[in-house]
């Protein structure tokens, strides 16, 4: 039966207001009869080609092919093409025209293309009816240090992973997936559920009793599992008897265990590398995915990791190939694709970051595969975890004008962190390292948000401070909060000037504008209080502003039903700033660039 076709409105979102017309593949992810198209990717000079699907998570899969352009195509090759896709019988065909933004949709059904409709799914949608597996595992490989043995190595290794001898423990559970050799493939759990309902079983209920669902960087629905190599009877006599224990000595083993990758001569000059080959792989399944079925899709994945591997490191080979260096392996969310991609770096290499850009039609304007955009993954929020994005899920503001957010995440820094008392004067120290915290997160830095020391010695080191304001409880500013920024993390500011706090009502454009053009948060400092904003909600036809502040004088535990009910968090109108105070705020300048 012909699925129903959904396309994620982040591709809509991607197409639209495009200006250059592409030939490009769509990548899907097929359960309950619905073909769900999460990805894209256009076809360039030097891109991965065919190679790209091994960065999306298993179960993920090219499903169909997209023309942009003007509305018009060759359909015999558009059938070529679709005869090419191999993991659906009904891949997809999607046209978008340039000029009307319109979107039209068929599926190739039994050697013809047969319209069909579509319907747009939200990221939300998405993440409420699919989770992740998250695989880490380290596997020994050693081989001549050449590219023919490299790329026997990791055939033999992936053929290894998939032959039925590995299986996979679910870190909070006890239970096991074995291979094929098992009657049922599952060990530690009675009946057959569900992943989604193991995963409800696995994650602690809120305040209140019931899990919530946030969808945030740090609390997606993620199951670790790690993999472990069956070793019983695997080297004993097949269908004999053990009269005495085995044992079995393989110095090969022994030498591969380091976590660095070795050269070393043999005879001839024959140069050989011994490693701990690191898997750290992603599934994305629907929830009513049942767990004995589960076992193929997590092999799929750390096969696919596999021939990462493999590709990095023979595009690392070259003269004198004598060296190599640890892979290192990043997951990506772009929040502009709403899935994850997949990268291994030997070092971080610009061109790579470039050429993914162009492939599935983000911005250059800013990064989105720097090492420092590497995903955190956190299953639930844990007590003592500094707060990402309080503001999310604030009720919106009743001015009824235009709203301009802050664009990304930043942790919420507050008194008394870190078991640090700086009640009463370090408040512009802790919106200083808010806004450190937007720059890290967003990938422009990969420096750690600074500390008071780092803070205070900065200020000393290029004379605006003198030396015994090291480890002192004195004030900073605006002023001082755009030298730190400029100083340790290469970031210019714009400090905004106003004479008293009646004077904020004046300043919604100019914020309006800051939030729309940059979307970092805002440092605002006056007489004895600084606080950070988040947001504007400006109506130009009555003039009022609102403003969302987020306090840094919460003392608290890190507690986001307290910091939202109590205003910690929350929409501010114009009274709240002092009318007998002046304020100086900074505006943090967002490079440009990838």
């Amino acid at each position: 039966m012909t699925p129903s076709l959904k396309i994620s409105q982040n591709i809509v979102n991607r197409l639209s207001g495009g200006k250059h017309s592409y030939f490009g593949k769509v990548y899907g992810i097929l359960a309950k009869n619905n073909l769900v198209v999460l990805g894209l990717q256009v076809e360039i000079d030097g891109g991965d080609g065919n190679d790209l699907v091994n960065s999306f998570p298993a179960e993920i899969y090219l499903c169909g092919i997209i023309i942009i352009g003007d509305g018009n195509y060759d359909e015999q090759t558009i059938k070529s093409s679709l005869n090419e896709v191999y993991v659906t019988d009904n891949p997809v065909f999607i046209n978008y025209k340039l000029e009307t933004e319109e979107i039209t949709t068929h599926f190739f059904v039994n050697g013809q293309l047969e319209k069909t409709n579509f319907a747009v799914i939200s990221e939300q949608e998405i993440l409420s009816q699919f989770l992740h597996i998250h695989l880490k595992a380290d596997v020994p490989l050693t081989c001549e240090f050449s590219a023919n043995a490299i790329k026997e190595s990791f055939t033999n290794l992936r053929k290894i992973v998939a032959s039925g001898v590995m299986s996979f423990g679910f870190k909070k559970s006890n239970l096991y997936l074995l291979g094929s050799d098992n009657d049922n493939g599952v060990v530690g759990i009675t009946g057959n559920p569900s992943i989604g309902e193991l995963c409800d079983e696995s994650n602690e209920p809120s305040e209140g009793g019931a899990r919530r669902k946030k969808i945030q960087n740090y609390d997606l629905d993620v199951m670790k599992v790690n993999m472990l190599k069956k070793v019983t009877k695997e080297n004993g006599v097949v269908g004999g008897k053990e009269h005495a224990p085995l044992c079995v000595l393989d110095k090969s083993k022994q030498a591969t265990m380091q976590s660095q990758i070795l050269t070393t001569e043999i005879a001839e000059q024959c140069k050989t590398m011994s490693i701990m080959v690191p898997i750290d792989a992603l599934t994305m399944v629907h929830r009513q995915t049942k767990i004995a079925s589960l076992y193929g899709i997590i092999v799929e994945s750390a096969v696919r990791h596999l021939r990462l591997l493999e590709k990095t490191f023979l595009a690392s080979l070259g003269p004198p190939e004598d060296k190599c260096s640890q892979p290192e392996t990043f997951h990506f969310y772009p929040q502009e694709c709403g899935h994850f991609i997949t990268k291994i770096y030997l070092k971080n290499d610009v061109s790579e970051r470039n050429k993914l850009h162009q492939e599935l039609l983000l911005s250059q304007m800013k990064p989105f595969f720097r090492r420092a955009n590497n995903f955190i993954f956190k299953t639930k929020s844990q007590g003592g975890e500094i707060l990402i994005n309080p503001h999310e899920g604030l009720k919106p503001s009743d001015n009824g004008g235009k709203i301009s957010l802050i664009k990304g995440k930043y942790s919420y820094y507050h008194y008394c962190q870190n078991k640090m008392d700086d009640n009463g004067w370090g408040c512009a120290y802790r919106s200083l390292q808010t806004l450190a915290s937007w720059f890290k997160l967003q990938g422009y830095t990969d420096k750690d948000v600074p500390t008071f020391s780092d803070i205070q010695k900065c200020l000393v080191d290029i004379g605006d401070k003198p030396e015994n304001f090291v480890g002192s409880k004195q004030w900073i500013g605006s002023t001082e909060v755009g030298f730190v920024l400029n100083t340790l993390l290469g970031i210019t500011s714009k400090i905004l000037y106003v004479s008293s706090g009646e004077e904020m009502a004046t300043k919604g454009p100019e914020l309006v504008s800051h939030f729309e053009n940059h979307g970092s948060p805002v440092m605002i400092g006056g007489g004895v209080l600084a606080h950070t904003i988040l947001g504007v909600d400006y109506n130009s036809q009555s003039g009022n502003l609102k403003f969302l502040i987020l306090d840094p004088h919460y003392t608290g535990n890190e507690d986001l039903h307290t910091v939202q009910s109590k205003g910690w968090c929350g929409w501010k109108s114009v009274d709240f700033w002092d009318k007998t105070a002046y304020y100086n705020m900074c505006l943090p300048q967002v490079p440009i660039g990838i």
